[in-house]
């Protein structure tokens, strides 16, 4: 007799929900045999489609290996869930651009949205009405019209940054974190955060690297076989509900502590001009209010939040990565230096005006995103109706990947793609606005989502890239000998990138260089 246990019963469910999906899935296939082919990939095996091929880390790699093998589409199934990867910027922009209305929407994920509470987030909302809504509010704030409006702050934040930078160079990374951190919380809340140790960015790094991990196909077996969602967190196996619980704790806490400390300050009429303040005198709200719930209050609350969640990884991710490309590529710094000094001199620090003038640095800025792109694959898409495309079969519902690694790094559209060369986006405009004809505009994502707020952010990274290239020298760190440590192009894996630890060196590159930074904190306080 064998004795049925909390862990055997689990895993009979489990094996006959894996059957009766898998039968399901492949009446589908066999529905479709006589009609169109659905696009190429790996083997499908039965039961478990291509669960083995679904990767759990090391994304960049397996899925470039299988775009290299199969072209621009790869069609994996797994348990019933059709995941399809776009490899080339030419069949994103027919399907993202040309047939946006249909591949729009995104994948229901019963970990995002239900165990960890994303559901409130217009990155994670189903293409629609409310969806649309809360994207109206946040460019209220953050289009290409009203960036100009954070130049200020953004010029702030990078002196600061520099400023840390000197004094305690070898927390560089700790700095690029607290710089990300304090330029969203300044713009969305008016918040100046901790020098150390800050409550904020401590729940935001919890919330955001349970996104970051929960975000990409295949991650947890919950999103293939949404019954487990019930199951407690005490039985064995179900660690991914404590992961959620966890996760889900700090993102509420991210969304909501921060929003009630600008109410407070608007209470008390001391808030300053932010996101939030800006947003409740245009519609003139009282955020105040207790007698019932304002459903504008409420997404003014969401989109404040969502510019956090997305900017501060993301410009951590950018700017060092920038640092290693520097370490990689000496050569870059130097070319950088020398437009600096030309046309802004030794004796200021380059400002927003002088954009135009140096278009070296803007191609350094494009260069980054190209190179070591945020979101390899950046948040997925689904395919609202059934679809056909170059005579094979996507059906409604797919998960649609785009493939942001591999149309960056595809040989035809940027020659030695694993080499960091600025000079490939020179003589090309002065660059300014990535339109979505620009294969780098896939950097920001694809289609209607594309990143709403890559107007702030692509300044936020020139200013600050600009003031560090004019006054740090950065090179290889050097062991107890002296001698040279080398540094490699490696990254971790997950839906935000970041370059693996590297040795660094970074030293102000004359005693006037030092004196600029230094003057910095008279000029912005």
């Amino acid at each position: 007799m064998v004795l049925l246990t909390p862990l055997n019963g689990l895993l009979v469910i489990v094996s006959c929900s894996i059957i009766i999906v898998s039968y399901r899935q492949w009446h589908r296939l066999r529905a479709n045999i006589h009609k169109l082919p659905y696009p190429p990939g790996p083997r499908r095996y039965p039961l478990i489609g291509n669960l083995f091929d679904l990767a759990r880390g090391n994304e960049t790699a397996i899925y470039s290996r299988l775009a290299n093998e199969y072209g621009d589409l790869v069609f994996l199934s797994v348990f019933g869930k059709n995941v399809l990867f776009v490899n080339s910027f030419h069949t994103a922009n027919d399907l993202f651009e040309k047939r946006s209305a249909n591949y729009s929407d995104r994948p229901y994920s019963p970990m995002l949205h239900e165990l960890m509470g994303w559901e409130w987030g217009f990155g994670h909302m189903p293409y629609g009405e409310r969806w649309k809504t809360h994207r109206r509010m946040f460019y209220r704030q953050f289009s290409q019209s009203t960036a100009h409006i954070h130049w200020a702050t953004q010029r702030k934040e990078a002196h600061e940054l520099i400023r840390r930078i000197l004094h305690s160079p070898q927390d560089l990374i700790e700095h690029l974190r607290h710089n990300a951190a304090s330029l969203i919380m300044n713009l969305a809340y008016g918040i100046n955060i901790a020098p150390k140790n800050d409550r904020y960015i401590t729940i935001a790094q919890i919330a955001m690297g349970g996104m970051a991990e929960a975000a990409n196909p295949g991650a947890f077996l919950v999103d293939f076989l949404p019954f487990l969602k019930h199951v407690p967190e005490w039985v064995p196996g179900a660690g991914f509900q404590r992961k959620a619980r966890k996760w889900k704790e700090a993102l509420y806490e991210m969304r909501d502590a921060p929003f009630e400390t600008v109410k407070l300050a608007i209470k008390q009429g001391t808030a300053p001009p932010c996101f939030v303040s800006n947003l409740a005198n245009d519609l003139q709200l009282d955020l105040n209010q207790k007698e019932k719930k304002n459903k504008d209050v409420e997404i003014i609350k969401a989109c404040a939040a969502m510019t956090y969640a997305a900017g501060t990884e993301s410009t951590l991710s950018v700017l060092s990565s920038f640092v290693l490309a520097i370490v990689l590529y000496p050569e870059v710094q130097m070319k950088a230096q020398k437009e600096l000094d030309s046309v802004v001199g030794q004796g200021r620090l380059p400002d927003f005006g002088d954009r135009k003038s140096l278009p070296y640095i803007s191609a350094v800025v494009k260069e980054i995103l190209r190179w070591s792109p945020v979101a390899p694959l950046g948040l997925p898409h689904m395919v609202t109706h059934d679809d056909e495309y170059n005579g094979y079969f996507i059906p409604a519902g797919t998960t649609v990947v785009g493939n942001t690694w591999a149309i960056l790094h595809d040989p035809e559209l940027y020659p030695e793609p694993n080499i960091f060369n600025p000079d490939r986006f020179l003589n090309k405009g002065d660059g300014q606005e990535l339109s979505p004809l620009d294969p780098l505009s896939v950097a920001f994502g694809y289609g209607r989502r594309i990143c709403p707020g890559r107007f702030t952010a692509e300044a936020q990274l020139w200013i600050s890239i600009a003031c560090m290239l004019a006054v740090f020298n950065i090179t290889s760190g050097v062991d107890e000998k002296g001698n040279p440590l080398k540094a490699n192009a490696a990254f971790t894996s997950g839906l935000i990138c970041h370059p693996l630890p590297f040795s660094f060196s970074i030293t102000p590159r004359s005693a006037d260089a030092e004196n600029l930074v230094e003057q910095t904190s008279d000029v912005d306080f």
